[in-house]
């Protein structure tokens, strides 16, 4: 895979027409029915990372990240690797885990958690109505009063937010601590779940009526889809297919 650069992302502004273009619309299915992207729903219907969920509720599922390599605990250095010394620290992990780490008195702790919709037809943050507000207050308070009492982390350290676009099309928010985590480009494609639940109650419309300034890989099915004119559908389509073989990377950089 090769390397992608800042020249490789262009700045562009969603409004609602386009985000209901047919050519986004059979994006978004091509991407819900990926392979690779199954294991969403896998965790929704249990039959994945069954023993991994910390709490299911009639609304949603939570769980550590399933896309980091360290799901509970990471540790990160602010002093030069040469100033790493042999102390060993070990820390309770959810699910009773431990894990038992080299580290120095400038290692910090690093958390993602993930909690996902059980809705189905929440696929994006654009799909959200002021009719999901009460939902989203509860998973925002029993996802952070469960992390509070099992990691000791103090809610007001942990950023609650969602991705659009989304890497996978099923509404999900990531709980990460410390907050400040994301590179610059990260500024328009994360959008703190607070903020989603206030803009919905100013405007119980307002996902459906947002102009979104996105950053996206001039490659990707997505950008293709955005730009493409609905007349021109197949073969629109037909380009987007070539794009995935031609540019496999364009699906994990979105």
């Amino acid at each position: 895979m090769c390397t992608l650069h800042a020249t490789d992302y262009v700045l562009m502004e969603e409004t609602p027409e386009m985000h209901g273009k047919k050519s986004v619309v059979r994006f978004i299915k091509q991407e819900i029915a990926r392979p690779s992207k199954q294991w969403i729903c896998n965790i929704l219907d249990g039959s994945q990372e069954r023993e991994e969920v910390i709490m299911r509720t009639a609304d949603f599922v939570l769980l550590p990240d399933t896309e980091r390599v360290n799901r509970y605990w990471r540790f990160q250095s602010r002093a030069p690797s040469s100033a790493l010394t042999a102390v060993s620290s070990s820390t309770s992990a959810p699910g009773g885990h431990s894990s038992s780490r080299k580290a120095t008195g400038h290692m910090r702790r690093v958390l993602n958690w993930l909690s996902i919709a059980h809705d189905r037809r929440l696929r994006t943050m654009r799909d959200l109505r002021g009719e999901h507000v009460p939902m989203l207050k509860r998973m925002l308070e029993q996802c952070m009063q469960t992390m509070e009492s099992i990691t000791g982390i103090s809610r007001n350290q942990v950023m609650a937010y969602v991705h659009y676009p989304p890497s996978v099309y099923q509404l999900h928010v990531h709980f990460a601590f410390p907050y400040g985590q994301h590179c610059h480009r990260d500024t328009f494609r994360v959008h703190s779940l607070p903020a989603i639940i206030n803009n919905l109650e100013i405007d119980p419309d307002y996902y459906a009526k947002a102009t979104l300034q996105l950053a996206l890989y001039r490659q990707s099915l997505h950008f293709t889809a955005l730009t493409a004119v609905d007349s021109d559908g197949d073969d629109q389509a037909e380009r987007a297919e070539e794009c995935s073989r031609d540019h496999p990377e364009a699906i994990t950089a979105q």
